[in-house]
């Protein structure tokens, strides 16, 4: 993978009855390309999410970042910070079928557009929803950047037991990324990932970052840490090389 110049577009996608707006990002130049999913935070399809397909982009994929919350408040851009409560209002009316059947569409979506292989990313809330769609389809590999919820049932996506239970679906690669300082996942709880990933014989890494918050990944935020961002970049571009 190499950067080099990317289109993006928005565009369709049919789950169900309902239609799913996507943001795609793409290399400019015809080629075969992993595929990959990417999973937002509870800010929904914001421009922090849309930059970071288009990263995946540069890198060498085909990214579709789906909008999660279409069923109740289509195309949401929430503003950070201000917007938190009304994210985690929105995080609460995810399921688990839904979740499943927007992973799903975009996954048809790659398939049609010949990607090599099919992937996920997320972030926070997008990094749950990629670690339970990784225990439900068939995903070659699945990163997740300081998921929450995991180990307790918190949320609706995290019920009736916690996603960890799970694990034992996954079928491809995982890499977990946290930071060290984040209050929202504490040592044990990456600690049961741990366990839980190795119990089911998973390949998989769980990179802490010791000095890092949550959220360290998006530039423009006054918790991104730039060196930590890089490394993680670096990974993940090792990841999707398979």
């Amino acid at each position: 993978m190499s950067d080099a110049a990317i289109v993006t577009e928005w565009i369709d996608l049919k789950v169900g009855d309902a239609v799913m707006s996507a943001y795609l990002a793409r290399q400019a130049e015809t080629g075969e390309y992993p595929g990959v999913v990417v999973g937002h935070e509870i800010y929904g399809q914001h421009a922090t999410a849309r930059a970071a397909a288009d990263r995946l982009a540069s890198l060498g994929v085909i990214a579709v970042l789906p909008d999660l919350f279409h069923r109740v408040a289509p195309r949401a851009e929430l503003e950070l910070h201000v917007d938190r409560e009304r994210g985690l209002e929105l995080l609460r009316t995810l399921t688990r079928p839904g979740v499943v059947d927007d992973v799903s569409a975009c996954l048809d979506e790659l398939r049609g557009r010949g990607a090599v292989s099919l992937n996920m990313v997320g972030f926070s809330a997008g990094g749950h929803a990629a670690y339970y769609a990784a225990t439900q389809l068939p995903l070659a590999a699945t990163a997740a950047f300081y998921p929450g919820w995991l180990t307790n049932t918190d949320i609706p996506l995290s019920t009736p037991e916690p996603t960890i239970e799970a694990t034992p679906g996954i079928t491809g690669r995982v890499v977990l990324f946290f930071g060290g300082e984040d209050p929202l996942i504490d040592p044990e709880a990456r600690d049961e990932l741990e366990e839980a990933l190795s119990t089911a014989n998973i390949q998989h890494e769980i990179v802490v970052y010791d000095d890092a918050p949550h959220g360290f990944l998006f530039p423009g935020r006054d918790w991104y840490r730039p060196e930590v961002a890089e490394d993680s970049w670096a990974r993940l571009a090792d990841l999707l090389r398979g």
